[in-house]
């Protein structure tokens, strides 16, 4: 049987010069988004790997230093606060075990990324917009702001240190034996507890924040040391109480007492170091206050975006000349700095002081300047370190401990 001829396939039809370029803007709009993805990700490793190379970093700044970008850039993003080191770059040497070597090399890539800190501070001010939240500080009412490292760790771990109450005896018995060690070198301390601004400002914490207790395990310490006798504590809750309402006794955006209420403190230790020495001499500089904006250490952890946005806090008006110079200490020596001698026999006797930050403002307001001489211990120092650094430097140590320092009531706590 004769079998039909095949018809021969048509020739396909040339595609019409319109589709062919859309399909090609098609494929090309596909690379679009790897193309951006891979441009976001290796400029920033660029830039971590620049910072990393001093020569490189020093090219940079001497040849964009002066572009007009790069002053916008470090006039709105300025470096982040952070409550550790960053982690450094690993010595290649060092590259054996590959794994130990990589997770090293990883920390330091994700703590120097380029442009880490514009992230960082642009998603903080979106969750303040957006949710007026932070995973840094608690934004409470009136501007009120509170670390959340404190409230969330620091303050429980003081409560939790002292509410067994063997603990807490331990600690007042170790705080009366520091007291008993000094005196038996011929020093005579003075004990400055200041208290969390969270016991003032109660009402304006958020409602999720945890709570500060009426009846906190701290307090019950500070009125045992209070009443302790042969121990010369300087009251710091009664100057609170009684100044609330006179002037701002802790800044909004910081968590230190204002330069005042450090005033007021230093005013009581000088006159009480005077009354032991039988002087006529008692605390001479005025309380005034200059108000001004002033950009606190919570604001400046919150690590938002705007930097603009300034409270109006009362800073501490000098109104006297300084008499003393102060004379810087060596690295490691245990001492931050001495004053020098002043030859009056109007001032009170050589005195030394150990505190944190909370100190600093007692010496911004001018409490060196009632004695011939003083000294300040290191910050970095434990209690127990202090007394063999003395060596008959002092004839009083002012001691100022916070009440979140639940390290150093440890410290001084007799181990068993």
């Amino acid at each position: 049987m004769n079998q039909p001829l095949r018809q021969p396939a048509p020739a396909p039809r040339a595609a019409p010069p319109q589709r062919h370029a859309r399909r090609k803007a098609l494929r090309a709009s596909r690379l679009l988004l790897p193309a951006a993805l891979l441009a976001l990700s290796v400029g920033p490793a660029l830039l971590a790997f620049i910072s990393a190379a001093p020569q490189a970093d020093a090219w940079l700044e001497r040849h964009i230093a002066d572009k007009h970008v790069v002053h916008v850039y470090r006039n709105h993003v300025s470096p982040v606060e952070e409550l550790r080191p960053l982690a450094p770059l690993p010595d290649l040497k060092e590259w054996w075990p590959v794994e130990r070597f990589y997770s090293r090399f990883e920390r330091w890539f994700s703590d120097h990324l380029g442009w880490r800190t514009l992230m960082i501070r642009a998603k903080n001010e979106l969750d303040y917009r957006l949710f007026n939240s932070s995973t840094r500080v608690y934004f409470g009412a009136d501007g009120e702001l509170y670390g959340r490292n404190l409230i969330d760790n620091e303050m429980p771990a003081t409560e939790r240190l002292l509410a067994e109450p063997a603990r807490a005896q331990a600690v007042y018995d170790g705080v009366l034996a520091f007291n008993a060690q000094l005196q038996a070198q011929g020093v005579t301390m003075l004990l400055v507890a200041p208290i969390q601004k969270q016991y003032y400002t109660r009402e304006r914490l958020p409602s999720f924040a945890p709570q500060v207790p009426d009846d906190s395990h701290f307090l019950a310490l500070y009125q045992r040391l209070k009443s302790a006798p042969g121990l010369h504590f300087i009251d710091v809750k009664r100057h609170l109480d009684d100044n609330r309402g006179k002037f701002p006794l802790f800044y909004k955006q910081d968590f230190h007492w204002t330069d005042l209420t450090a005033m007021v403190v230093a005013a009581d230790v000088t006159d009480t170091i005077a009354g032991m020495e039988g002087s006529a001499l008692r605390w001479r500089h005025p309380l005034e206050a200059d108000y001004q904006p002033f950009v606190g250490s919570e604001a400046r952890f919150a690590a938002r975006l705007n930097l603009k946005e300034q409270v109006i806090e009362p800073q501490l008006k000098r109104t006297w000349t300084p008499r003393h110079h102060d004379i810087q200490a060596a690295p490691g020596s245990g001492w931050e700095f001495s004053t020098d001698v002043l030859d009056d026999p109007a001032l009170l006797p050589s005195t030394c002081m150990y505190g944190n930050s909370f100190s600093d403002g007692m010496l911004r307001a001018g409490l060196t300047e009632h004695f011939r001489q003083f000294h300040k211990l290191s910050r970095g120092l434990m209690p127990p370190q202090v007394p063999a650094l003395l060596q008959g430097r002092c004839r009083y140590l002012i001691v100022q401990i916070l009440d979140i320092q639940s390290g150093h009531w440890a410290a001084l706590a007799p181990t068993p």
